[in-house]
């Protein structure tokens, strides 16, 4: 039994980083789901039925909502692209986006700095890898509440398939390829660092 236990260890070890990092990916995903409660397209947040909607959720939504039409108006012939308080929306077709709290990425950045903070790697180097990997994914969640008024244009049975669909699998992508950067890179970096000096040690005390 042991031997088979050690054999599975021996199998797995190479794959121990992808596994740590999926374990990480749904407990923090099942975490968000169990606690945060409440609809998501809604006005407010709940944390186990309590109202813990912050004073600054509307603002950071208009801020958004701009940052939005903003990238919207990059492209051409979008000028007439209507914003309203929270809400975007073409009058010639297309349907309203409204930017609620689900809209914002939190859950996509609390899955993210999660999974960076209980990993393996420098602590010190996680306090600016996390606001790093925040602000990458609040770029892409510009780009994807700008996508979607853009392709929902006149076709409004597109907004499923791009909002619970495609744009969805890509931020969890951009999730893994963070993480993918963080272990490759950085652990990889830190881990070799580590092991030189502990090199170093060794041979300067043999040499004592």
């Amino acid at each position: 039994m042991t031997d088979k236990i050690k054999q599975l260890i021996l199998f797995f070890n190479p794959y121990k980083g992808i596994l740590y990092f999926l374990v990480l990916l749904f407990f923090f995903h099942f975490s968000w789901k169990i606690a945060i409660d409440g609809d998501m397209e809604g006005d407010y947040i709940y944390l186990f039925g309590k109202d813990i909607t912050p004073a600054w959720f509307y603002t950071a939504c208009l801020w958004l909502t701009s940052a939005v039409a903003w990238f919207v108006h990059l492209f051409p012939g979008t000028q007439d692209l209507i914003k309203e308080p929270v809400l975007l929306y073409f009058p010639n077709g297309g349907i309203s986006i409204a930017i609620a709290w689900g809209c914002t990425g939190l859950k996509q950045m609390f899955i993210f700095a999660g999974i960076i903070l209980f990993y393996w790697g420098p602590f010190l180097k996680k306090l600016w890898y996390i606001p790093l990997g925040c602000t990458i994914l609040t770029i892409y969640n510009i780009m994807r509440i700008g996508l979607i008024t853009l392709f929902t244009r006149g076709y409004p049975e597109r907004f499923d398939s791009l909002h619970d669909g495609i744009f969805r699998y890509i931020y969890y992508t951009i999730v893994f390829l963070l993480w993918v950067y963080w272990e490759d890179v950085i652990v990889k970096k830190y881990r070799n660092e580590k092991c030189q000096r502990e090199n170093t040690s060794v041979e300067n005390t043999d040499a004592g």
